[in-house]
């Protein structure tokens, strides 16, 4: 690879000569006729280029061909309209038959990712309980997704949603259920208000309270009618205050009470579970930011955690008192009882144990569950390990007694619920039900493909097809809970923007990460036993500079725009220490390329795009240039410079509305546009970037929505194809292939495969994985010849 460089870097205004065309003659005079022959039907585009390889005009975007004689002409003009001069010109034309086939997702245990059976949201679960042989669970804010999910014991890979619960401004995060209902918490989700409602489980219906009041969540504007869906008619334990909102629900099956904690106010709240007539209140010291604190027996009694102790209380309809306290726990965050035994309760407890503890009336734990520590110091995934840590630090989860004995946990930071035979001597878990709640983090290691990333969790993915769901990857490790402290900021969870920004096994044989931790980013290795090692920090990014990212061979780059023109630098590997055999990388920075920052060019301008800007070099040395930006530019958005270039060598993706050709909408021509790309790789000829186009206008059905496209370029300029599903064409909400959000594609071979995975807002709960077939049959005809004239192609 030839580098140089650069002896402007402090001034960032090197000069560098535009791409500019000479407009001396009529396009009459200089219409060229082009002929070509195909061998078979196939999808067509053609380019004319310059003698010194420069792209002057895209003729056509993947136009479909059929077999044999074809012929086509160029009107003498540019990418910009203008005459071109009189001269020799190459004309290149790409034929292929590229399939880009969606073939499922990672991290996702249902049996089918279609509408509605398969288990997805935008949230972690949240709480679960358990009635006969079905379980029902909370997901929170829900966005405009249900907040009840459900499943049978017997088929728990199959969602039942068995209720009816979609509303965006509601936070279902607590759920119990008697014989008859299923009592629901909202705790607040797009608003402070928080209640108590319930369902009819006989028709699946809101259930009423004679002594309930109607709320409503979302009104119209400039009126007081309510939008339908954000009306319950009956709800009980209205508030208004956020310090009010629930953080416990309980409810006998055979007596009257129904019980609602309020960790803020150290108060339980005891209510008549059918009218919804208040009865009284226990007051006792609780935890402001845990869920699923209470539980009732079989009899009747609550069981209440109040800091590391649980306490149980009887006569709740005359007078409660306090009859037991459980003690010996380092920080329990939830209680659960047996449906029948009235003196066994489960509780899980978090901090230093992570374990599950079960109590037989008094005295020591009878049966622990989980290893001491669960992951605390080793982030291999065990059947008997348990991790309870949320988001901000916080511990959380919920536990739920089936009639069997069979417990179901939610193990928080591994994003799924767990069951556990507890009538055996060791008990590990033999089921589970897992799904990505939205994240934005994901990468693939290249040199072994198997190692798949979301956030924290690190997945091994089969690397064949076909794809088996819930069935070709499995979770083996969590690095989140032994992350070390200096790693350990408000990103710190599996969901949204934590985890491994890329993974790369270097030539040295082992493997290393970057990760973004408050203002900075560090290297960490992923040693083979044990927490992540950090290597060291990389640093705030220089003023003019964009973050830095990690290559396929482990070279740092990152870019530095000026006044004039935007610089790729690169930070080559040079080697490992020998003491530590740490990755060595040069000390000055070598220049790959640099280009005009003119108006139209598609220099990256900063953008929002969920990820540091990547700067890709192609197989023939061509470093690509990506404008993810919705506003202030007009022109380009993907372009390319030699290696060692000044100037483009070829500019595409024009702005336009999305038309299958690679074109990307801005806010010019779609103002509900808020965001647009994300991010560009490459791999040979291939280049592919990411459009999520965030509550974009959908140009063929106007709906708003996410767009969720890819776009699939050759390295010469010339556009291939565009695929992905967008969530405003007809259809259910789970449509094959879409997604939302998809900040962190990864673009990675396989033997003689070539995939994109990527991240998932909550479409289908997983890290996506598309197969892109004929990606190495592209082939190309060429001709030279002069303009106005006629030009063969072969």
């Amino acid at each position: 690879m030839s580098r140089f460089r650069t002896a402007c870097l402090a001034v960032l205004a090197c000069a560098s000569p535009a791409l500019t065309l000479a407009q001396t003659a009529t396009p009459s005079e200089l219409t060229t006729a082009l002929r070509f022959v195909l061998p078979a039907p196939a999808t067509t585009s053609a380019g004319v280029y310059a003698t010194d390889g420069r792209l002057v005009r895209t003729l056509w975007r993947a136009e479909a061909h059929p077999a044999g004689a074809l012929e086509r002409s160029w009107d003498g003009r540019d990418d910009h309209a203008a005459p071109v001069s009189p001269g020799r010109y190459e004309v290149r034309l790409l034929h292929h038959r590229l399939s880009h086939v969606w073939e499922g997702v990672i991290g996702n245990s249902s049996a089918t990712l279609g509408e509605p059976q398969a288990h997805k949201a935008y949230l972690p679960p949240a709480s679960i309980a358990i009635r006969g042989d079905t379980a029902y669970y909370a997901v929170g804010y829900n966005e405009q997704q249900p907040g009840i999910h459900g499943f049978r014991l017997a088929t728990p890979q199959h969602n039942t949603r068995p209720v009816p619960s979609t509303d965006a401004f509601a936070a279902v995060s607590m759920l119990a259920t008697d014989t008859t209902r299923l009592y629901w918490a909202n705790t607040g989700g797009l608003v402070r208000t928080s209640f108590i409602s319930a369902f009819d489980l006989a028709g699946a219906r809101p259930a009423a309270f004679a002594a309930g009041r109607s709320v409503c969540l979302n009104k119209r504007p400039n009126s007081n009618t309510c939008y339908e869906g954000h009306l319950h008619p009956s709800v009980i334990d209205l508030n208004d205050d956020v310090t009010e909102a629930p953080t416990g629900l309980a409810v006998q099956n055979r007596g009257r009470v129904l019980a609602v904690a309020h960790g803020g106010k150290n108060l339980i709240r005891l209510f008549d579970k059918t009218s919804g007539e208040a009865l009284g209140t226990i007051s006792v010291p609780l935890n402001a930011n845990t869920l699923n604190q209470i539980a009732m027996t079989a009899t009747g009694d609550l069981w209440a955690i109040s800091g590391n102790k649980v306490l149980r209380y009887t006569d709740l309809e005359t007078r409660p008192r306090l009859t037991t306290t459980l003690g010996g726990l380092s920080q329990p965050v939830a209680v659960a009882s047996h449906p029948v035994d009235d003196q066994t309760v489960w509780v899980a407890d978090a901090g230093s144990s992570q374990q599950l503890k079960r109590f037989d009336g008094s005295g020591p734990p009878a049966a622990v569950i989980g290893q001491a520590g669960g992951y605390l110091n080793d982030p291999v995934v065990q059947p008997d390990k348990l991790c309870f840590r949320g988001r901000d630090g916080r511990e959380q989860s919920a536990i739920a007694v089936a009639l069997d004995n069979s417990l179901w946990v939610i193990d928080t930071c591994n994003n799924r619920m767990l069951r556990f035979r507890t009538d055996v001597a060791s008990p590990k878990s033999d089921g589970q039900v897992a799904y990505l709640p939205a994240f934005y983090t994901s990468t693939v290691d290249h040199t072994n493909p198997r190692r798949v990333f979301a956030n924290f969790l690190e997945f091994d993915a089969d690397t064949g097809s076909p794809w088996r769901p819930g069935r070709s990857w499995r979770l083996v490790r969590n690095w989140l809970p032994s992350l070390p402290a200096a790693l350990a900021d408000r990103r710190a969870f599996n969901g949204l923007f934590g985890g491994f920004v890329s993974v790369e096994t270097l030539s040295n044989g082992r493997t290393y990460g970057v990760v973004s931790t408050r203002s900075d980013q560090a290297i960490v290795e992923l040693v083979p036993s044990g927490p992540l090692r950090v290597v060291g920090l990389l640093g705030r990014a220089l003023p003019g500079a964009t973050l830095k990212v990690m290559y396929e061979n482990g070279d740092l780059g990152y870019a530095l725009t000026g006044r004039e023109v935007q610089i790729v630098m690169r930070l080559p590997l040079t080697g490992f220490t020998q003491a530590t055999g740490d990755p060595v990388w040069a000390s000055e920075p070598v220049a790959l390329a640099s280009v005009p920052t003119r108006p139209g060019t598609p220099y990256y301008r900063g953008a929002f795009s969920g990820m540091p800007p990547r700067f890709p070099v192609t197989a023939s040395g061509k470093v690509v240039f990506f404008d993810p930006s919705v506003v202030g530019n007009e022109g380009f958005h993907l372009g390319a410079a030699a290696l060692g270039g000044t100037g483009w060598l070829w500019q595409a993706s024009p702005s336009g509305w999305l038309d299958g050709k690679g074109s990307f909408q801005t806010k010019a021509n779609d103002g509900s546009t808020h965001y647009g790309g994300n991010s560009v790789w490459a791999h040979g000829r291939h280049i592919v970037y990411g459009y999520h186009g965030e509550f974009h206008k959908d140009p063929q059905t106007g709906r708003i929505g996410q767009a969720n496209q890819f776009m699939h370029f050759d390295e010469s300029g010339l556009f291939l194809a565009q695929f992905g599903q967008p969530s405003t064409r007809s259809g259910p909400p789970s449509q094959a292939g879409m997604s939302g959000n998809a900040f962190s594609p990864t673009l990675v071979r396989i033997g003689e495969g070539l995939y994109l995975y990527h991240n998932d807002e909550s479409s289908h709960g997983g890290v996506h994985r598309w197969r892109i077939d004929g990606w190495n049959e592209v082939r190309e005809l060429r001709g030279t010849g002069n303009a106005g004239g006629t030009i063969e192609l072969r």
